[in-house]
């Protein structure tokens, strides 16, 4: 005992230390087989049913986007401890712990103890670094290899250990990141750029050297790193992403510390403590410029390339900079004060543990659709109204996404009608299906970003909601009756609504009736748009009138008839300011709805947002872009109150 209490004294920041890295590994093996597998998780899980090495790297790994380390090592790894959730996440948590003690090992050699142990605090229990460790995708071991790469670059240039066993693990370190992820690759491309800044006689033989062997490891993936280069990124007119606005940057940081006051307050803390004690002697050294490159490079190469290029730039993308920034924040703090920096460390890990636990379920939740609830409530269906009585689909990327559930449950899948995005012509799936559907049950599971006028299609066949699960805006799951006796879920009533029949004059949604026609779905008349009629039907009024004083969810029902193939025939919705800027312009396609020669039902759903002032002005109309001869009828606008 009297040996630990001299050790603790002779080195109270290691000791300091072992209660950081002991939190932050509670921290991430707390839970991390429990929650769902992500979409990636299971693409990556998906694809790993190959025959043989080469059949992995061509459709498992070429398709991706993704280099290839975590696919094979996945490969490899499941085909030895299985599937279950807790094997196949279990190396990547491993992984970010030892990414929190390279952290205290780089902070602690390239300046001192405190530098590694306030940044490696942040870095245990931070629920952003803690989640993207629990996730097996590229993340955990990207940091990782990223650190390493950092670790054997210091010790050879900083440190001046010249040794063939520093060189050879910074090479095998920088190859692994540039295998791993490509935002890792650029900052293993980051060290190596960077260790121009220190070469010297002494150096620089074997700095050559270990970036030729670094492109030699490279290069037999170079083809499909070229290929996949050319897929340019997750955004643009086939992708999910958007373009980064100017305050992204605020955003990440605000996201990369909890989402909480008290992080911002502890690194307003530690100011205050430079402030007093350290602001006088400061002096920015070369090696603190890099580490601030280092971490806004990455940002300003992805916020660049995401603008003239295509959207790359993620929250998670900046995980391999981020603890480079908290190195150069507290690389001009010193060792000298092991008091002051217990209290703040034993703040840190006590409020830092209470706010990651808190904030955990918002972090996975608001980022990540719950499979593994789609499925246990779809067996609660099953188990009540029986398996053949329910027809199930899913607004997924491949049935596997829940079958590997049912697997694991030791069921059956059932079959699952997948509804493949589209661009919208998912939709026109959808209306076949339920054409061809027999079962008294319909099941629907909606997982973002599918349309979200899905369920309003179902229920023009299937008008009972017999059940409705909402996984935090995620994933929704639906399941409806045809029986209309059966009791339902209770359908809110629209805050307004206008509709027209089309029997007569109709001014408010500029019906006239010499345009009216006998060919018509119900009643005596519907509006016959000849193909010279460009604008169609529809209203134009006050956000007051439609009672729109939050945000909202417009739902619109039309029937139409067309004697052609529609291209482009839209319902247009558009909301414009009393200074006749139009800010809200969107629209649902007629034609993912219509065959020609037959009567459809089309739908259009959206949310809209807060109305700028009471005096916009809405407009919503059917727009006859194709100039073909089409027949309206039954046109229904209902506006709902969105729930927060």
């Amino acid at each position: 005992m009297e040996r630990i209490k001299n050790w603790i004294t002779r080195h109270p920041y290691d000791a300091l230390f072992i209660l950081v890295i002991l939190a932050g590994a509670v921290l991430r093996l707390y839970d991390f087989s429990c929650w769902s597998l992500s979409n990636d998780e299971l693409s990556a899980l998906n694809r790993l049913r190959s025959d043989s090495f080469s059949e992995l790297i061509q459709n498992g790994v070429r398709p991706d986007g993704h280099p290839a380390f975590t696919q094979v090592f996945l490969y490899y790894w499941t085909a030895i401890f299985g599937l279950q959730p807790f094997w196949v996440r279990l190396p990547f948590v491993l992984a970010g712990i030892a990414s929190i003690w390279l952290v205290y090992a780089i902070g602690k050699q390239w300046f001192n103890a405190a530098t590694g142990l306030y940044a490696s605090l942040f870095i245990a229990v931070l629920p952003f670094t803690i989640l993207y460790s629990q996730l097996a995708r590229p993340y955990s071991f990207g940091l990782l290899f990223t650190l390493l790469t950092a670790y054997f670059w210091g010790r050879y240039f900083l440190l001046h250990h010249y040794g063939w066993g520093t060189l050879a693990g910074f090479a095998l370190s920088a190859a692994f990141a540039m295998y791993t992820h490509y935002f890792s690759f650029m900052m293993a491309g980051l060290f190596i750029l960077a260790g121009f800044l220190f070469i010297s006689r002494d150096n620089g033989k074997g700095f050559l050297i270990s970036i030729v062997t670094i492109f030699l490891l490279y290069l037999p993936y170079l083809n499909i790193f070229l290929f996949q280069l050319s897929l340019g990124g997750v955004g643009g007119a086939q992708g999910w992403l958007t373009k980064p606005k100017w305050d992204w940057i605020f955003n990440f940081f605000y996201y990369a510390f909890g989402l909480s006051a008290f992080h911002l307050l502890l690194l307003l803390a530690f100011l205050t403590i430079f402030m007093v004690w350290y602001v006088k002697n400061t002096h920015i050294r070369k090696i603190q410029w890099v580490l601030l490159a280092i971490f806004l490079l990455p940002y300003l190469i992805g916020f660049v390339y995401s603008i003239l290029v295509n959207p790359v730039l993620q929250y998670s993308g900046l995980l391999f900079a981020f603890p480079f920034l908290l190195l150069f924040l507290f690389s001009f703090f010193d060792d000298d004060r092991p008091v002051v920096s217990s209290v703040f460390v034993l703040v840190g890990l006590i409020g830092g543990s209470w706010v990651a636990l808190d904030k955990t379920d918002d972090f996975r939740n608001s980022q990540f659709a719950d499979f593994k609830a789609c499925t246990s409530v779809y067996m609660e269906w099953e188990n009540k109204y029986r398996k053949d009585s329910i027809t199930l689909t899913a607004s997924i990327n491949h049935p596997y996404y829940l079958e590997y559930y049912f697997h694991n449950a030791h069921k059956n899948p059932p079959q699952i009608i997948v509804l493949e995005s589209k661009q919208g012509r998912e939709l026109a799936d959808l209306v076949q299906i339920l054409e061809q559907s027999r079962t008294p049950y319909f099941a629907y599971f909606r997982l973002k970003p599918a349309p979200i006028e899905i369920p309003d299609v179902i229920a023009g066949t299937y008008p009972v909601l017999l059940d409705y699960r909402d996984y935090f805006g995620q994933a929704e799951a639906f399941l409806f009756a045809k029986d209309t006796s059966l009791k339902g879920i209770p359908k809110p009533k629209p805050i307004s609504n206008f509709y027209c029949d089309f029997e007569g004059d109709d001014e408010l949604f500029g019906v006239r009736i010499s345009n009216l026609d006998t060919i018509c779905c119900s009643g005596k008349y519907a509006m016959h748009l000849r193909p010279e009629m460009e604008w169609g039907p529809g209203i134009k009024i006050t956000t007051r009138q439609a009672e729109l004083r939050s945000p909202s969810r417009v739902r619109i029902k039309v029937e139409v008839l067309t004697d052609s193939t529609l291209i482009d025939s839209p319902i247009v919705l558009t909301l414009t300011d009393q200074f006749d800027k139009q800010y809200i312009w969107l629209s649902g396609k007629l034609e993912n709805f219509l065959t020609p020669g037959k009567w459809g039902t089309a739908y259009f759903t959206a949310d809209l947002p807060h109305p700028y002032s009471l005096g916009d002005e809405l407009k919503i109309f059917i727009w006859n872009k194709d100039h073909r001869n089409l027949w309206v009828d039954n046109f229904s606008i209902e506006f709902y109150k969105l729930e927060k």
